[in-house]
């Protein structure tokens, strides 16, 4: 026999055998178990706490070099990197991108997923940016013009409750344009009442907190009841603070028997997103849980930065 040949031969045995005890004993396993796990896994030199980057000077050279476009998709996703200096950086800019930014496919990527930060900053950033992206001032004649769009011409109501949801936000007529979602929430077109969710959940004020918690008790198309639900759990522009407002009345619509199984299961997720406990569907344990701790988690909350909340990210 070639002496290669029966080398390689003796190897695969050698290694066969080794296969099998290391199998009987257990160590293979716990090999196994150590590398899908990723526990115990070692680290070379001492152990360091994780930290945010910073934008490095080459990072900033690099950023000021690209077009406006380009400096404003590398910004917003430093920012849901949570790169320090990112979200400063794009305030700083929004006044030379005006008229430059377009609504790519990958600014649409970027949006969603900044729009579900754990960081309110990232989020208003992000507003900001999409603005621009529409080409809109933040100018009370804007409202009118979507107002008097969606009136005029009911199938544009969605994009402009989504609109005029981001200019309430930043300030401009909030007041008005809560009204006016207000009244498109209940209009007999389904994405309608579904883009009038999102757009008053970007307001971020405390009376809309009943409205989106109306939505998911009482809304006939299941789809517009799951963003009421949402809205109140973790998208949108509530602190987690305000959040803690809609804890009732999610315990009310877990134990209204006229909902459906879906919406009472919507509102269960939400009191867990909300408030950080893991307690199950039961009714009675969360009503028990609010009395005894909810006043001191809602404090608990208040204390910590308002700027952080649940998200994706």
């Amino acid at each position: 026999m070639n002496p290669k040949v029966l080398r390689t031969m003796l190897l695969l045995v050698l290694f066969a055998g080794l296969l099998a005890f290391a199998s009987k004993s257990g160590a293979l396993q716990a090999v196994i178990e150590m590398i899908l796990s990723g526990h115990n896994l070692p680290a070379s030199g001492a152990p360091v706490p994780a930290t945010h980057a910073k934008l490095s000077e080459h990072e900033i050279e690099y950023i000021n070099s690209l077009a406006p476009q380009g400096q404003a998709e590398a910004l917003v996703q430093a920012a849901i990197n949570h790169d320090i200096g990112a979200t400063a950086m794009i305030l700083e800019k929004l006044e030379s991108w005006k008229g430059h930014l377009e609504r790519t496919r990958k600014w649409e990527f970027l949006e969603q997923t900044a729009l579900y930060s754990n960081d309110l900053r990232v989020r208003a950033a992000t507003i900001e940016v999409d603005l621009l992206t529409y080409h809109l001032e933040k100018d009370p004649q804007w409202v009118n013009r979507l107002i008097e769009s969606g009136e005029a011409t009911p199938r544009n109501r969605p994009f402009d409750a989504w609109v005029l949801g981001l200019l309430a936000n930043r300030g401009v007529e909030t007041e008005r344009i809560h009204n006016k979602l207000r009244e498109w929430l209940h209009d007999p077109d389904q994405q309608t009442r579904f883009w009038a969710v999102e757009g008053t959940a970007l307001i971020g004020t405390d009376d809309t907190i009943p409205e989106l918690l109306d939505v998911l008790g009482h809304d006939a198309s299941p789809e517009v009841r799951e963003r009421g639900g949402c809205s109140v759990a973790k998208s949108g522009m509530l602190t987690r603070e305000q959040r803690m407002k809609a804890v009732p009345g999610l315990i009310e619509i877990a134990a209204d028997p006229s909902e459906d199984q879906a919406t009472q299961s919507w509102a269960f997720q939400a009191l867990r997103e909300i408030t950080d406990e893991q307690i199950g569907n039961d009714v009675n344990a969360w009503q028990n849980w609010y009395d005894s701790h909810g006043p001191e988690r809602t404090q608990q909350f208040h204390q910590q930065d308002q700027n952080q909340l649940l998200g994706n990210i």
